[in-house]
């Protein structure tokens, strides 16, 4: 997978894929530099990269209720979390990538 090669390559480490709590689910879930970072990843092929590759307020929704399980059941202690968005997409001879870091806030968390 490019974004976590890409993720791992800037010191995130990956302790989930696609982690999955009742109808919800988190692409990846990573530390960097002491914080909890769940990610939503988005890939897409050659369209414009921001076509179609915002997290959408029921979607987040979900990734919230999942994180916030995902703390309760796994995380010990008091760890700030934040939640970051990975754009993906095939260009004519390459991948591109955006990492969007706080693409918004978890405010029931």
């Amino acid at each position: 997978m490019f974004a976590e090669k890409y993720l791992k390559s800037i010191g995130f480490k990956i302790i989930e894929k696609n982690w999955r709590w009742r109808k919800c689910e988190i692409d990846l879930i990573a530390i960097h530099n002491g914080t909890v970072v769940f990610l939503e990843v988005k890939t897409r092929g050659n369209r414009a990269l921001d076509e179609g590759v915002e997290i959408k307020q029921g979607q987040r929704q979900r990734i919230v209720v999942a994180a916030s399980a995902y703390l309760a059941m796994r995380v010990t202690g008091n760890m700030e979390c934040r939640f970051d968005l990975v754009r993906v997409r095939m260009s004519k001879e390459d991948w591109r990538l955006d990492h969007i870091q706080d693409v918004f806030e978890g405010a029931s968390i």
